[in-house]
């Protein structure tokens, strides 16, 4: 995204004043590079490292990412992680910078989107099928609720420190119950002025046709309006099936949306994919579009 801070044109990932930015490089763990001409971080978020980064111009960028990235190499090295993440929002076109990206080794992953239901009401209770039980989860449902979480995701799933964080910063879990087994639970983060976060909501893959998610939405909401919370928000993954419908049809409304794209820190997997990509680019240096 392009965005005017002061009298300059600075090309961020994602969008940030300068306020924003000087309060994400403050925070605890980060480590930054800041020029007359360039900005770039590695951020730890949600017990997983992303990297942020501002540039003047396209041709700043080009001469400088690389050389930057490198230098801030080193953290990716002592973080105990098996990627890093790396955020693009409002990049119409980006046939430019995905070369850049690219050569660092970030691919793209998948889409998010974050949702927001701006008008919680503290009225509106789950009514829960009696079938099901919702109760509050216990240290015995962590291992079911981790497997139920990955295998959910599938494909798109985050790393175990980003679950570990959930845990850690929780203000409630609660625990779906079906014939004394849990086929789901959701997670709330804290409630900051008014505003609550549903860290995580997920489905046993064999329930998933079953509108549990919506129910556990529905009670993550309600657990933030007991919290004094007048909004929620929650990050969606549009590829999951129907994730993007059951928060629209629970109130919730895109806010902004990106695209993820990641780095894995096994170095000799990049330099796989690397050889990988040149291999490609060779053949068709040769043959050209024969279609």
């Amino acid at each position: 995204m392009t965005q005017e801070i002061g009298s300059s044109m600075l090309i961020r990932n994602t969008p940030k004043s300068q306020n924003e930015w000087k309060k994400l490089i403050d925070s605890k763990g980060v480590t930054s590079i800041d020029t007359d001409f360039a900005q770039m971080a590695i951020v730890q978020e949600k017990g997983q490292l992303t990297v942020h980064w501002a540039f003047e111009d396209i041709n700043t960028m080009r001469e400088h990412f690389s050389p930057m990235f490198e230098e801030l190499k080193p953290e990716i090295a002592d973080a105990d992680v098996d990627f890093i993440a790396l955020d693009l929002v409002q990049f119409q076109n980006r046939d430019w910078i995905q070369p850049l990206l690219q050569d660092a080794n970030f691919y793209f992953f998948a889409e998010w989107m974050n949702m927001e239901n701006p008008g919680l009401d503290p009225e509106d209770i789950p009514d829960f099928p009696d079938d099901v039980i919702m109760r509050h989860a216990t240290d015995d449902d962590v291992e079911k609720m981790y497997s139920i979480w990955v295998n959910s995701y599938g494909d798109l799933t985050t790393s175990p420190a980003t679950f570990d964080y959930y845990l850690e910063n929780q203000t409630w879990i609660g625990a779906l119950e079906r014939n004394g087994e849990v086929v789901g639970f959701a997670i709330n983060g804290p409630v900051v002025s008014g505003s609550g976060e549903v860290f995580e909501v997920a489905v046993d893959a064999h329930f998933e046709d079953e509108g549990y998610k919506s129910l556990l939405l529905s009670a993550a909401a309600y657990q933030l309006t007991t919290q004094d919370a007048r909004r929620a928000t929650i990050k969606v993954r549009p590829d999951i099936k129907n994730a993007l419908r059951t928060c629209s049809d629970l109130g919730f409304r895109p806010v902004i949306g990106g695209l993820e794209y990641r780095r894995s820190t096994d170095e000799e997997y990049n330099l796989a994919k690397q050889e990988e990509r040149r291999s490609a680019s060779g053949v068709k240096a040769r043959f050209g579009d024969w279609r």
